[in-house]
């Protein structure tokens, strides 16, 4: 039996575990690529030095961004945001103010989330990452303060859903219609805590933007990751990306790089063993997009769905 791309990225990240293919259920200490932190790198910096550490073990793994309270003026906010950037310039971790954007965009649009990485945050949308071929998942501050110290942490293997979408959204319809229509016709936590990944045609219709939107507001639904297929459309992006890093200076990963997730981008096992599979999603016109909120949606249309296969 193959793997799921979660199951082989994780693989390739695994530090300690079952030597053998990881399966879902599989307990494994994982060194991710890259660690974010936001406004709680506070709280973060609280436990990392509760457990005894001094040492940050590779800084060039972390980034610090802030960018959820970033217009509370208060003395004792604006503290918390100096210790952390002095806390970032004595260790050397990569650190953006208050300002400089949303986390999440930083670490895409900075090139530290590339095809086949694993990614982690301690902020519930990391799930975004998956949008660019990459496994991404939220770690809870503890887990944080673990991979500061370590440079790894432990992780379980989630079972893995595949939702495969087929044709392409109608005028006026977006990504978000698409997350937002999946968490109304699947609301009984059938993907909590799931790794989902999305393949099929309608993949390819779907602009990075879209991708992004569908791959943070898996969060709403429930799974753990949202993963897209690192395509053509995946790789016009990543070479914006590297030209617009080269232009000022920073190169977090080659043309050669670019060449071969052009050439072999990761993928799951093609007999890879799902949980289940969502298939045949067709996309809605927009007065059909349900509102997750709405019971009354939920009680007329949950059942009407023939393009769909309940998990």
């Amino acid at each position: 039996m193959g793997q799921t791309i979660t199951e082989k990225i994780a693989q390739t990240h695994m530090s300690e575990g079952p030597q053998r293919p990881l399966r879902a259920g599989d307990f494994l200490s994982i060194r991710p690529h890259r660690c974010m932190t936001h406004d709680n790198t506070s709280a973060v910096m609280s436990k990392f030095k509760g457990i005894g550490a001094q040492k940050i073990k590779d800084p060039k793994q972390l980034v610090f961004a802030l960018d959820h309270d970033i217009q509370n003026k208060d003395e004792s906010n604006q503290k918390k945001y100096r210790a952390i950037e002095a806390f970032a310039k004595e260790h050397g971790v990569d650190f953006y103010p208050a300002g400089s954007g949303i986390g999440h965009q930083i670490m895409v649009e900075r090139g530290y989330v590339i095809p086949g990485s694993f990614v982690v945050a301690s902020d519930s949308h990391s799930n975004m990452y998956g949008a660019l071929g990459a496994v991404g998942t939220p770690i809870v501050r503890t887990d944080a303060a673990a991979v500061w110290a370590t440079g790894e942490f432990w992780w379980q293997i989630p079972r893995s859903i595949q939702v495969v979408l087929e044709g392409s959204l109608p005028e006026g319809a977006t990504g978000k219609d698409v997350i937002i229509t999946l968490c109304g016709l699947y609301n009984h936590d059938e993907c909590l805590n799931a790794a989902v990944e999305f393949t099929g045609p309608g993949v390819a219709s779907l602009t990075m933007d879209e991708r992004f939107s569908i791959s943070n507001m898996t969060t709403e639904w429930g799974p753990l990751v949202g993963w897209f297929p690192a395509d053509g459309v995946t790789i016009k992006y990543l070479r914006a990306i590297h030209q617009r890093l080269n232009s000022m200076g920073i190169e977090r990963f080659s043309e050669k790089d670019i060449e071969g997730w052009a050439n072999n981008p990761p993928a799951p096992d093609q007999d890879a063993n799902y949980a289940a599979r969502i298939v045949r999603l067709r996309p809605m016109s927009p007065d059909q997009i349900p509102c997750k909120s709405c019971n009354l949606w939920r009680r007329s249309r949950r059942t009407k769905s023939p393009s769909t296969r309940r998990i």
